[in-house]
């Protein structure tokens, strides 16, 4: 797993927001926490195994829509396929690599060892996610603190246990991840 390379996208994503958003010196941290736990949000929603209501609790890993760009190109109807899952797990990535970065993790992520890191209330999915809420938060109030480091590394290893848990490898997490990074710098300068 090298997480330099990550980091390094992400800083470049994150510098074209800063600088096509008008946020130079600008304190995001807050945003990128709450960011997270949305996104930590809509994950769960795809994966619905919490939801006891629902006769469908199954993860939502399949998704079918229309090419609309293909076909404004060609006048031929084609499909695009997607993983819902694999996206919005992908889009937790995104918001904590940004939040490692504005904690200076990236400074030493050569060095960092992320392994599983479960803890006693993380042995099932339904707990990671629960735990990860808790855990995220924490770092929003301890943010200053000496530990942060440890705390941010705990996440990010929760993080990797949660994808691994949901049926992600490694490899299919980074492809992801860097096609939705291409994403999201096409989308900041269109406009979006």
């Amino acid at each position: 797993m090298k997480l330099v390379k990550l980091f390094d996208a992400q800083r470049k994503l994150d510098e074209h927001i800063t600088r096509k958003k008008g946020l130079e010196g600008q304190d995001l941290f807050a945003k990128k926490i709450l960011a997270l736990l949305v996104e930590l949000g809509e994950l769960a929603n795809e994966w619905r195994g919490f939801k006891f209501w629902s006769n469908n609790q199954e993860p939502r890993t399949r998704h079918v829509e229309p090419d609309i760009e293909h076909f404004d190109k060609t006048r031929e109807a084609r499909w695009k396929e997607s993983n819902p899952l694999l996206e919005e797990y992908v889009d937790c990535l995104h918001f904590i690599l940004s939040i490692g970065l504005e904690l200076g993790i990236d400074e030493v992520a050569d060095e960092l060892e992320f392994k599983k890191h479960y803890f006693l209330s993380s042995n099932t999915t339904l707990s990671c996610f629960i735990g990860l809420n808790y855990d995220i938060a924490n770092l929003y109030y301890q943010r200053d603190d000496e530990d942060n480091v440890y705390l941010y590394e705990s996440i990010f290893s929760e993080v990797i246990s949660l994808g691994e848990m949901l049926g992600f490898t490694w490899e299919q997490v980074e492809e992801a991840y860097f096609q939705k990074n291409a994403v999201n710098h096409e989308r900041q300068t269109n406009g979006y």
